[in-house]
């Protein structure tokens, strides 16, 4: 999912344009040195303790392989945050969304978007890709923060080719575990060299501890200050910005990935949103109009989304749940395309099966899964061509 309208998901967003970035290279490597340095330094943090986030092409090949995820009585934010470190995939939860929500969802073979839409539709949150991090919160700020980054981007290009540069180079985000985010702001407004007006307008508040994969400064602070529903705009030189309310883009553009058959989609969406334009290219739609329809159709597309599937000893599965384990061994069997079946007259079998269990794994064999399931219990179990067996040993 790609929520920007440069539709980037099969290519690395560049962080300036060619003609002149030698030039600049060459003039300003101490400052470039000194950006570098500084942000790295952010909070105390040494960012290589950070998790090794997958971006760009790694990240889009990730989303093509299958997962199957099995959450209940989960609470969102302790499970999803779980399943961003597990996966690799970085996840920005809003502030303003209830981190307490129960969620209870069972997906087999779904790509990851498929299984973060899930989530979404449940919790009735929007979700949209920001350079490569996933974000949840509301809808309307969803379906138009991807824009409204792109178009300060944009607006940077107008005061010259070192804010051009300050405003489009790649920093992570690394904190303490407790973060205070005006006071994160002003560290980064100090790593980055601005200025930020309008800070005192923002409640004090306190988050979990941040690490977020390298983005652009313009993403970076566009994330920050979403939870508060405000964004911000240039003044003067472009070294200063003030933080104002958040407004939804106008119109924007939606480029989404690993459609099977775009054209084909495309077609079908053409029907259900008239006002939306539609273009296709490899395995990508983009998706241009007024933002909630675009979102709406954005996710149809992701449910059209067929992740490549493997069967056998090579399917390996990613889950963190607390189920029975005869939920578990039914949907491991159901992906594999394997009956599941146990004897059914025994109570010691029975009741081993309805007993629920903690499982956390992260692309483990068919075997292994099934070891994990049946840990510190009477069970035993037998994987033949056809079907999983569990007896009791």
């Amino acid at each position: 999912m790609r929520t920007n309208p440069t539709g980037l998901r099969l290519q690395s967003r560049p962080v300036l344009a060619m003609p002149w970035l030698m030039i600049v290279t060459v003039v300003s490597i101490s400052f470039l040195s000194e950006l570098s340095n500084s942000s790295t330094r952010l909070l105390g943090q040494d960012q290589k303790n950070g998790i090794s986030w997958l971006s760009n092409e790694a990240l889009s090949d990730h989303n093509s392989l299958p997962i199957s995820v099995m959450w209940r009585d989960a609470e969102l934010k302790d499970r999803l945050m779980r399943f961003s470190k597990n996966q690799r995939v970085a996840i920005f939860l809003d502030r303003r969304i209830d981190p307490s929500t129960i969620i209870n969802l069972t997906s087999n073979n779904v790509t990851t978007e498929q299984f973060l839409l899930g989530i979404a539709k449940q919790a009735e949150l929007g979700i949209c890709q920001i350079e490569d991090v996933y974000y949840l919160g509301p809808k309307k700020t969803a379906n138009s923060l991807a824009a409204n980054s792109e178009s300060i981007l944009k607006a940077a290009n107008k005061f010259g080719k070192r804010t051009q540069l300050r405003w489009n180079m790649n920093g992570a985000v690394l904190t303490e575990p407790i973060v205070e985010p005006k006071q994160l702001l002003i560290e980064l407004a100090k790593a980055n060299d601005i200025k930020i007006e309008g800070l005192a307008g923002l409640p004090h508040d306190l988050w979990s501890g941040l690490d977020l994969p390298a983005s652009s400064l313009a993403c970076r602070l566009s994330l920050l200050l979403a939870g508060f529903d405000k964004s911000f705009q240039f003044k003067g030189t472009g070294k200063t910005i003030e933080i104002v309310n958040f407004k939804p883009a106008i119109q924007v553009t939606q480029t989404f990935g690993d459609i099977n058959d775009p054209s084909s989609v495309s077609k079908l969406l053409r029907k259900e949103f008239k006002s939306l334009k539609f273009s296709t290219r490899r395995n990508q739609i983009s998706i241009t109009g007024e933002p909630d329809s675009v979102g709406f159709a954005g996710m149809r597309a992701i449910e059209s989304q067929k992740p490549e599937m493997v069967t056998g000893s090579t399917t390996t599965f990613s889950l963190t749940t607390r189920a029975a384990r005869g939920a578990i061994f039914a949907t491991a069997a159901q992906r594999v395309q394997l009956k599941f079946s146990y004897d059914k007259t025994n109570p010691v079998v029975s009741k081993a099966l309805k007993e629920p269990v903690a499982i956390q794994a992260v692309n483990e064999p068919l075997n292994r899964l099934l070891e994990m399931t049946i840990q510190d219990s009477p069970l035993t179990f037998k994987v033949t061509d056809t079907e999983i067996i569990v007896s009791a040993k």
